[in-house]
């Protein structure tokens, strides 16, 4: 039941990739649209705030695939000095702090969100954006990433070798 549930999650890790890099495209569209508006002399109407935004909301919804695939830098001085048992315990009690630290994240971005909600926030760009709006999609990449974490964090407890194929099959430190 656990790696159909995995399956599922990493599933929805691959959808908010392919999400960011269809933003990622956008953003490239809104650069050069307005790039051609300032050697036309047309008016872009916030094209630079929408592209910050396209940009912030890319890189989060990014956050939990590259998390899940190892694609996140990681500083592994202490770790690789370490094998069996020792190392599924530090790398246990990392998961377990970055999982607090992930949830927190997301808990506050989404209190962002409602406060920008509740009061009525808007951009102080030439848009005037409800600026919840683009801070809602932000929000969701920060659970996505929390859950992700939280997702490593339990398969890291039932089903170590799930997620570090290379100790099981043997104890030694990884050739790079």
């Amino acid at each position: 039941m656990l790696r159909s549930l995995s399956n599922v999650l990493d599933t929805i890790y691959k959808i908010g990739a392919a999400a960011s890099g269809a933003l990622l495209v956008l953003l490239c569209g809104l650069v050069l649209y307005s790039i051609a508006s300032r050697l036309f002399g047309f008016y872009a109407g916030g094209a630079t705030d929408v592209a910050g935004y396209v940009m912030a909301t890319s890189t989060f919804l990014a956050l939990a695939y590259t998390f899940r695939t190892q694609g996140h830098i990681r500083v592994a001085l202490l770790i690789q000095n370490f094998h069996g048992t020792s190392r599924r315990v530090i790398e246990i009690i990392g998961l377990a702090v970055m999982s607090v630290v992930t949830s927190f994240l997301a808990f506050y971005m989404y209190r962002l969100v409602y406060d920008s909600w509740d009061f009525g926030e808007r951009s102080e760009g030439a848009d005037a954006i409800l600026i919840w709006i683009p801070q809602l999609p932000v929000a969701i990449g920060a659970f996505l990433l929390a859950v992700s974490v939280l997702h490593s964090f339990i398969q890291s407890i039932f089903d170590y070798d799930a997620i570090n194929p290379e100790t099981s099959e043997h104890e030694g430190p990884s050739e790079v």
